[in-house]
């Protein structure tokens, strides 16, 4: 994570929280609604400070007492949630052939999207198209909302530890950019920039089922791979915040198939002499294309090396796979791999589960969840 923290942006009322108010705050965020005795297994906390952290989030409107549900024996449990648009998340997600923006409630409920299409391998397109949008954003936000920062997303790997990124589309144009005076002055509020993969990451991690592994090693299948390390809740992003860069691993032969879109749309224009489209790509997934089919084994082949490597280094509790990459087909590589562990004596190291999530949109929910993601942990 890449970021200058501007303790004169943190807000009056963040200022107000402890790490035991947020870690009530965060079993509230990661369930959508929780009762007491659920926030207290989860958290640690005693029934006694649970009661009196509750009322303090309560005093400052943040949580709310929502509905009775019976519970299974003496008085019926009281279910908190969060209110709406007290915190709330800016995300901006660069890709090669699109530009996004997006607000989201702390809830991870979407309040605005605009996306804009196109071709984007200038930076300063990119970023022009990207503040456009956003001016016309924040024009919108009422005055009483908390912005916890903005999230900025974009495929690349940092130069220095102060945020400047190498895209491969623009790298001149790219490595010149100063995030931090493009948005986080403008905007007023915090600015946190990360690569595609860390982001799809946070935004896993603060899922249910995310939050429930010990540790896990995510691949975004998007026009390119990326990746991202969690542990204990935590971003392993390296001392550039380049830990993760797994792409590197598939080799820079462009003849080798790898998991990708860009991969798979130029593997079908090869086999039809025509430039597949989107739609192509699609519509040879749903007709069971035998083209697809050769092009599977070939991943599953590519991505053997990588694997292991993320097994043998990291050790994850699960390999995570999302993307833009159809869902189908994250589920039949899930399905075909193999990952091969040390052995010795008769006796193999244990292998991490390998698990496809079905959430649309990984990266965008990632992108917004980065704000808070470092609001629980600051």
């Amino acid at each position: 994570m890449h970021t200058q923290i501007q303790k004169n942006s943190i807000s009056q009322i963040e200022k107000k929280l402890n790490v035991s108010h947020k870690k009530v705050i965060e079993s509230i965020r990661r369930n959508k609604k929780a009762s007491r005795a659920q926030i207290a297994k989860e958290t640690g906390l005693s029934t006694q400070s649970l009661t009196r952290l509750a009322q303090h989030l309560m005093a400052l409107n943040i949580i709310s007492e929502h509905s009775k549900v019976e519970g299974l024996r003496g008085q019926p449990a009281i279910s908190l949630t969060l209110n709406k648009n007290i915190f709330l998340c800016v995300g901006v997600v660069f890709e090669h052939d699109r530009v996004t923006v997006l607000l989201d409630d702390f809830n991870r409920d979407n309040i605005f999207r605009e996306c804009e299409e196109g071709v984007f391998l200038s930076a300063k397109k990119a970023i022009s198209t990207a503040i456009t949008m956003l001016d016309s954003l924040f024009s919108t936000i009422n005055k009483d909302s908390t912005i916890l920062g903005i999230g900025v997303s974009i495929s690349g790997f940092f130069t220095n530890i102060e945020g400047q990124i190498c895209s491969q589309q623009d790298p001149l144009g790219w490595s010149t950019v100063n995030f931090q005076e493009v948005f986080a002055n403008r905007y007023r509020c915090q600015c946190y920039v990360e690569n595609d993969g860390n982001a799809a990451s946070i935004g896993f991690s603060l899922t249910k089922t995310g939050g429930a592994l010990k540790s896990f090693f995510l691949l975004l299948l998007t026009l390119d791979i990326g990746g991202g390390f969690v542990s204990q809740g935590r971003l392993v992003d390296g001392a550039f915040g380049n830990a993760g860069e797994i792409s590197v691993l598939f080799g820079s032969s462009g003849n080798m198939p790898k998991p990708t879109i860009g991969s798979l749309q130029q593997y079908l224009s090869d086999a039809s002499g025509i430039k597949a489209t989107n739609e192509d790509i699609q519509k040879a997934v749903d007709t069971h294309d035998p083209v697809i089919d050769s092009w599977l084994i070939s991943c599953v082949e590519s991505m053997k090396y990588p694997l292991k490597a993320i097994q043998s280094l990291l050790d994850p509790d699960t390999i995570v796979f999302t993307g833009r990459l159809p869902l189908e087909l994250q589920k039949r590589l899930s399905e075909n791999i193999h990952i091969s562990s040390p052995s010795f004596g008769g006796l193999s190291a244990p292998k991490p589960n390998i698990f496809v999530s079905e959430t649309k949109n990984i990266l965008e929910l990632g992108v917004t969840s980065i704000p808070a993601f470092y609001f629980f942990n600051r």
